[in-house]
């Protein structure tokens, strides 16, 4: 063996030593730095599915929920939401977790279809699950054993709306899983490692020319372990291609691998991006959804809490007449009709971020430039949606309420505010023509006949209430071309003239500052007065803030002073006009005169469409009736009896819409509610007895009984459901102690239950 022979051999085994020593070290690193990042990878994919959940779950439901509330709308939307993570991500289990306090952690809720926790049975204690109860998303470093298996979990807290932890959200994967990936990249590892330990001592002599392709081939390797992570982490959809990347030219493998597994953690945070951003927009109207809402909502409190928080203003919008347009035009034209909506919102409030809170429901945080000129957008928001009453358009009611730091601590105390504001808006909307939840009108098709062309053609009385002649005279000779006009100087005068002509007035114009009676004392009297209250009313002022207090109390629009141009006044007059008779049509059609609520034809309609549209509901029939109603006509006359028969139907109109259920006057003193069945009638029929009548000495004079007839769905003939009911209301009046009486399910007994509570 020569000398060169003899190099080469020493040198081959240098290079084969050298090359084992390679092997084995780049092959210990490798498997070392895979194995940190993939648990790394893995532990972060277990958190952001569980951060995920918890953040689309309410706490303030989750925290109350027991087996008992199945079926209640918080039961089934934390069910729902955990089983779409369950259904739609490669996961064992997913549930809920109580902390009872005490160290010691039991099931909660658990949608897994086979074998699920008990509700209460007690939770294998792991240091992450503490962490979570404490506040802080945790995983499992190690696997732990119960009943189901071996699993490593991540835990995320769920808190309510003052930031205390209302219960945790966990997620289970297989050890066995978790290990085997573990396992299957090491023996992948050592194998690429063998391999190239015995194509290099084969290849010795070439190795410099071939390693280049050695890396290369490594490269591949790793290539296909990423699409085989990534499809089994779900990045990459079934029968799609996963995504490549190009070769690296970089010689260091422990380089190469770092950026093939940066790429990876890049491509899962890209989709934990995009799953968030699901449920964070909303994906009817592409504006924020309730989700984003209940974050911004937090972030503010904090901010509150710390001083910081500048000045803002939260608008509540309820969007008109959804329900109408579903039932008649289908969903399709329903959700063109909320995007529209959306549109009109999100143009009027440029500046600010637009949640959709709910089916048809929409907020708004306004802050800087929206902030300051928040009033004038409140009125273009008005503004658009009285003119599309008439026009066609969407029709939002909108509420405002501006964060106050002397009594607001919390951001919800602020949209209170705005809800109340918005529905007083509906109202005001409302008595314009718009159509609400409470108010559906039917569409008659009807063609004018002779009547309306008769109708048409007769020229309208007009009164011009104020007590300076020289603006009744103006207005007069702008206006008398048109109709015939009636003149008062004072508000007393306006009364008589109203009481006198009440059948031939088609529109009172009042000015607010009169002697004797003010125009917003007029209004009073009127909306008290069955003859008068519904003779529409424009109001003559310069005083803009009374405008919504008017509204409030029965005016439809308003003439500022000085007088605008004279077709705007005919234009405002006749709109007026038109939206009154079209509204008086609808009522004497749909509605009691008396009390406006529906008559008992439309009624039975109505009851039909709520068991059609709510299969399997439980509803309640329930009667309201005046003992002795006839003494109290006989004692203290018709006018009196007709006032508190009005009382009893506003209280009944506000109980129907507390309770989301219909009410009719069917005759005489007798009323009727159709509602879903509520739990608490002692607090419910008290709070509304007491605000029933206008006075304590109507209240002494009159007493009234309610009769319950629970599940009435049952009964097929609707008019059998109020004849029970009305059974139970006529066996409360024999105890005087009774505010309600139950007809019973057995035997057809009255149960009586719910007594009087003490007037002391």
């Amino acid at each position: 063996m020569n000398r060169k022979t003899k190099n080469a051999s020493k040198y081959l085994v240098l290079m084969e030593l050298f090359l084992l020593f390679v092997v084995i070290s780049l092959g210990y690193l490798l498997v070392r730095q895979t194995k940190r990042s993939i648990v790394s990878l893995m532990q972060t994919r277990m958190l952001d599915i569980s951060n995920t959940a918890a953040a689309m779950v309410d706490g303030d439901v989750l925290r109350d929920l027991k087996p008992e509330d199945e079926g209640t709308e918080g039961y089934e939307n934390v069910m729902r939401t955990l089983g779409y993570f369950r259904d739609n991500i490669d996961l064992k289990y997913i549930y809920c977790i109580r902390d009872m306090g005490d160290g010691t952690f039991t099931f909660g809720l658990d949608p897994t279809l086979e074998d699920p926790g008990e509700f209460g049975s007690p939770i294998v204690y792991t240091d992450a699950l503490y962490r979570a109860s404490k506040g802080t998303p945790a995983a499992d470093e190690v696997y732990y054993e119960d009943a189901w298996g071996s699993f490593y979990s991540a835990y995320s807290p769920v808190s309510d709306s003052h930031g205390n932890v209302a219960g945790i959200i966990a997620v289970d994967f297989s050890a066995e899983w978790y290990n085997a990936q573990l396992s299957s990249l090491t023996w992948t590892t050592i194998l690429v490692a063998f391999l190239s330990l015995l194509i290099g001592g084969v290849l010795v002599t070439t190795i410099v020319t071939r390693s280049q392709r050695k890396i290369e081939t490594i490269h591949g390797q790793l290539n296909e372990l990423e699409s085989t992570l990534l499809q089994e982490m779900g990045n990459t959809a079934a029968g799609e291609e996963p995504q490549t990347h190009a070769k690296s030219d970089d010689p260091d493998t422990i380089d190469s691998l770092g950026k093939q597994i940066q790429i990876m953690q890049e491509e899962l945070k890209t989709q934990i991006a995009h799953v968030h951003g699901q449920a964070y927009r909303d994906g009817l109207t592409g504006v924020k959804s309730k989700h984003a809402y209940l974050d911004a909502e937090q972030t503010m409190d904090g901010q509150l809490r710390d001083g910081t928080q500048p000045a803002f203003a939260i608008v509540v919008c309820d969007v008109n007449g959804l329900k109408q347009i579903n039932d008649r035009l289908g969903h399709k034209a329903g959700d063109e009709y909320i995007r529209n909506s959306c549109r009109m919102i999100c143009d009027i409030f440029t500046h600010s971020p637009v949640y959709r809170v709910g089916g048809d429901e929409f907020v708004v945080i306004l802050t800087g430039r929206d902030y300051e000129q928040r009033r004038a957008l409140m009125h273009e928001l008005h503004s658009l949606s009285s003119a599309h009453i008439t026009t066609g358009g969407a029709i939002v009611s909108g509420g405002m309420a501006e964060y106050d730091s002397e009594k607001d601590h919390f951001t919800h105390e602020v949209f209170e505010r705005a809800d109340t504001a918005m529905y007083r808006e509906k109202a005001v909307l409302r008595s314009l023509g718009a159509v609400s939840r409470e108010d559906e009108p039917e569409q008659t098709g009807h063609e004018p006949g002779f009547e309306d062309i008769l109708a048409m053609s007769v020229r309208k009385h007009i009164l011009i209430a104020d007590d300076m002649e020289t603006n009744r005279e103006i207005l007069g000779d702008l206006l008398m071309e048109d109709y015939d006009i009636l003149y008062a100087a004072d508000g007393m005068e306006t009364l008589e003239v109203l009481r006198k002509y009440k059948d031939e007035i088609a529109l009172l114009i009042l000015d607010l500052y009169m002697p004797k009676l003010s125009g917003k004392e007029v209004l009073t009297e009127m909306q008290t007065d069955g003859d008068l209250m519904f003779i529409p009313v424009i109001v003559l002022t310069i005083d803009q803030q009374a405008e919504l207090e008017c509204l409030k109390i029965g005016a439809m629009d308003f003439i500022p002073k000085p007088y605008p141009d004279i077709d705007i006044i005919k234009a405002r007059i006749a709109k007026c006009i038109e939206m009154a008779e079209n509204r008086d049509l609808i009522r004497r059609t749909q509605r009691d005169k008396l009390t406006g609520l529906f008559n008992f034809d439309y009624f039975i309609r109505y009851v039909n469409h709520y068991d059609q549209h709510y299969r399997g509901a439980p509803f309640d029939a329930l009667v309201c009736c005046v003992s002795d109603y006839h003494s109290v006509t006989e004692q203290y006359g018709r006018q009196y009896g007709e006032l508190v028969l009005r009382s009893i139907g506003s209280a009944m109109y506000k109980l129907a819409r507390r309770t989301g259920g219909i009410g009719c006057r069917k005759e005489g003193e007798l009323f009727l509610l159709y509602c879903p069945h509520q739990r608490e009638y002692d607090t419910l029929l008290k709070k509304y007895t007491d605000d029933l009548f206008l006075d304590q000495e109507m209240a002494d004079k009159v007493m009234v009984r309610y009769g319950i007839y629970e599940n009435a769905q049952e009964e097929p003939d609707i008019e059998e459901r109020f004849v029970r009911a009305k059974l139970a209301a006529e066996k409360a009046e024999d105890d005087p102690q009774a505010l309600y009486g139950i007809y019973g399910n057995h035997n057809s007994t009255v149960c009586m239950t719910g007594p009087f509570p003490d007037e002391t």
